[in-house]
């Protein structure tokens, strides 16, 4: 059986980061001559990887869009859109719970110390009425 032209590369190798900075060089020189993959790895996992320039223009990934570009900050804003809206609904029905929550609360007080009966409580309810007429 007759030998391919180019030789096969054979498997990548897997080196952790400090192994493939101490041998940089040689792993380009051995990447340009071999078409020899080297997979870094840190602690296990794939970061990067050396390949020769014919076989990664053989993979060219899908473009995507650029950070700054329009198609971006569109998605973006309406990311933030839905945050918005839930944020507000979110609000809007806690804010009625701490209503209903301090008009029983005063409910209590006033079985307890009815209005004029009391300056403390009077000054408080004073306060909480201004609170719940501008809601």
């Amino acid at each position: 059986m007759a030998e391919p032209a180019t030789p096969t590369p054979p498997n990548p190798i897997e080196l952790s980061i400090s192994e493939a900075r101490t041998r940089f060089v040689q792993l380009v020189r051995l990447t340009s001559l071999t078409r020899q993959t080297t997979l870094i790895v840190d602690h296990g996992r794939p970061i990067a990887a050396l390949v020769s320039p014919d076989r990664l223009t053989r993979a060219s990934p899908e473009p995507r869009a650029l950070p700054g570009t329009p198609a971006t900050a569109a998605g973006w804003a309406k990311r933030l859109e839905v945050v918005r809206e839930g944020l507000q609904r979110q609000h809007a029905t806690r804010l009625g719970e701490l209503t209903a929550a301090l008009d029983a609360t005063w409910r209590i007080l006033d079985s307890w110390r009815p209005p004029g009966s009391d300056r403390s409580h009077d000054a408080l309810r004073a306060v909480h009425a201004e609170l719940r007429r501008h809601q």
